[in-house]
């Protein structure tokens, strides 16, 4: 039995007591309540000794959840750096295929403008050998080589403004991952920052409870030892009337 089932013990002791004719006092079975405060005195020692047990577990639990804490954290925070590695990567990868890209684009309209001032050259040069009215063959193939000319520059000007489209639209891209795996990151350390104070909280709260319960007992063991002496003092008075 613990110290609850002694007071029980006591208070129906008490109930059951008999009422003494013309007086306010009960009778009552002095043994039965002497029995019951000797338990109790006994079992006081292993509730101090539960209580002191708590009491010297608090530092280990505390510990226990600051190492879970700590793994959690470098869990974290090691995820967090592949997924920026990772972004990284990706975005190099992505700006250097966007810079290949308006490499070839380039590379593609030199090589149109090259072929259309050849032939436009080419064109010019047979005319002139074979029109009677050089001047003329020679005016109208300036003007193609021009219109030619002005081609290629055309060209070559919409290639360059493409592959400065696309290097913009990849490095948007890669700025955009970076944001998003640094937020992921920051994301990772307040969870595991909540949880740490939750733990500790919640750790705090059952040992407090736990010591209210134990303070709570004792108040209620004085009690009844001291409501117990006044009964037993009754009960002497009674036996020696």
């Amino acid at each position: 039995m613990n110290v609850e089932d002694f007071l029980e013990k006591i208070e129906e002791t008490l109930d059951n007591g008999q009422k003494i004719a013309f007086t306010s006092k009960i009778s009552v079975d002095i043994d039965e309540i002497r029995n019951c405060v000797d338990g109790i005195r006994e079992s006081i020692p292993e509730e101090i000794r539960q209580a002191r047990n708590i009491v010297s577990d608090r530092n280990q639990i505390i510990d226990e959840a600051n190492e879970i804490a700590a793994q959690t954290v470098n869990e974290a925070n090691e995820k967090a750096r592949d997924t920026v590695n990772k972004a990284n990567a990706k975005a190099k990868e992505r700006i250097l295929t966007a810079d290949e890209r308006a490499k070839d684009t380039v590379r593609e309209a030199e090589d149109k403008a090259n072929l259309l001032k050849a032939d436009a050259e080419e064109t010019a040069r047979k005319m002139v050998e074979e029109s009677e009215v050089a001047a003329k063959a020679k005016a109208y193939c300036d003007d193609l080589i021009q219109k030619a000319k002005n081609q290629a520059e055309i060209i070559t000007a919409n290639a360059n403004a493409t592959a400065n489209d696309t290097i913009v639209r990849a490095t948007a891209q890669a700025e955009e991952i970076r944001a998003r795996a640094a937020q992921w990151s920051s994301d990772i350390c307040t969870s595991a920052a909540n949880f740490v104070t939750n733990v500790i909280g919640s750790t705090e709260r059952s040992l407090t409870n736990s010591l209210a319960n134990v303070r709570q007992a004792k108040e209620n063991i004085n009690n009844a030892i001291g409501n117990n002496a006044g009964l037993m003092q009754q009960a002497g008075q009674q036996s020696q009337q």
